[in-house]
């Protein structure tokens, strides 16, 4: 198998199974990212496909490693993500919180829940919660990273987070024990 630098350069040269490989590489990563964000198949297939297209046509300037690719990528596709939903909504989906939350607690434990309902009530939070919760532990970006992806202040990034989180722990705690469980 060839090395991550060996399939780049030749990708960079047009080889289309090298740019497949690239492509295969993160595409489902790429596509997870942008679909956590706008919740349609349809539109994270679009932006995965846009942000690979975009990656291709700028290809000769990445000179990066393996993970690094990904992480480039995945970045286009979270951005065109949150453009594509920005766009597409009818009300500001942050709002401006002066507070900044004294403690946020990331090491959130869920492993006792089961996953997908974990997914159902994260997608099911308002807007501003998800997003913030989606970047900050799925992602792992910073507070600082969100807030100018955004375009907002990082203390509401925080505020949106640690409220968020605590409705997201609140609401599956509250469904799990409401449903008898082995």
């Amino acid at each position: 198998m060839l090395g991550f630098n060996i399939v780049l350069e030749r990708a960079k040269k047009g080889r289309q199974e090298s740019l497949m490989r690239l492509y295969a590489l993160c595409c489902d990563a790429v596509f997870n990212a942008s679909y956590r964000i706008v919740l349609n198949a349809q539109d994270a297939e679009e932006i995965t496909q846009d942000a690979f297209l975009k990656t291709f046509a700028n290809l000769d300037s990445f000179s990066g490693s393996e993970r690094e690719f990904v992480a480039f990528v995945k970045t286009i596709a979270i951005n065109k993500s949150i453009d594509l939903f920005r766009k597409r909504s009818k009300k500001p989906f942050y709002e401006e919180i002066d507070d900044t939350a004294n403690r946020i607690d990331d090491d959130t434990d869920f492993e006792d829940f089961p996953i997908d309902k974990i997914k159902e009530t994260l997608n099911n939070l308002p807007d501003g919660y998800r997003l913030t919760i989606t970047m900050r532990l799925i992602e792992g970006m910073e507070f600082s990273e969100i807030a100018e992806k955004m375009g907002i202040k990082e203390s509401t990034v925080r505020s949106q987070y640690a409220r968020g989180l605590e409705k997201l722990r609140n609401t599956v705690t509250a469904q799990y024990n409401e449903v008898p469980h082995p």
